[in-house]
Formats: structure tokens, sequence, C-alpha cells
């Protein structure tokens, strides 16, 4: 998100749940003052939005997808980014996410930060 942001992006993160938007939002406040990201949850907000909302208001530059399922109007954004943990069954509807867009011709990287987050250094 800090990426967007320097590039003066919004961003949609959405979510399947307002109580996932909520703790989302919650995690967020609690960061360091000097790594703040500006957020709200609702789809209307700006430069950061939360939302469990099924539309996703006037975004249409960066989607994270942070629910198994793809939303219906994903491809009007510019770009979207797949959030994977390790709940197996979240993981296979992942999978089917990827294997939709590779089947319709989207151009796709992928990038495993699981060392960023565990601690390992390989």
């Amino acid at each position: 998100m800090q990426k967007a942001l320097q590039a003066d992006q919004t961003v949609l993160c959405q979510v399947e749940a307002p109580d996932i938007a909520q703790h989302l939002d919650d995690y967020l406040w609690r960061q360091e003052r000097s790594s703040f990201i500006p957020h709200a949850i609702g789809p209307e907000s700006w430069p950061i939005a939360i939302s469990a909302d099924p539309l996703p208001g006037e975004h249409h530059q960066l989607l994270i997808n942070l629910q198994p399922d793809i939303p219906t109007w994903f491809s009007r954004f510019e770009r979207v980014i797949e959030i994977i943990y390790t709940d197996p069954d979240y993981q296979q509807s992942k999978r089917n996410n990827f294997r939709f867009y590779k089947e319709r011709g989207y151009a796709l990287d992928f990038f495993d930060l699981s060392d960023k987050f565990t601690g390992s250094k390989t």
C-alpha cells in the first residue's frame, strides 16, 4: 500500500465481511506513526479504502483482493493483487482465482513474501 500511495494511486482492499474490515482498520491504526497509511472503512474512502461492500465505489486503480472469490467488477482496475495465506481452503480458492486470470490471458506475477513475515532469511 505504501508503494501505491507514493505513486499517488488509490487502493481498494476488498474483504469478505464487515468484521474483517474493522479488524484490518484496527490493525492499520496500531502501526508506527512513521509508516501510517491513511485509510478508512467504506468504498468511498480515499486514498485507501477497506470495504466489504458489494460494489467498489469510484475506485479503479489498485484492488487488493482479501476475500476468497474474485469480485465481478475486478476488470475495471488497473492492477489486482491477490493475497494468499496458509489456510488450505483459502489457498485453494486463490489457486482457482489464479487459474481464472491465466485462462483469460491476464499478465500474472507471483511474489512470495512469506520470509518477510516469518522473519526467516534465505
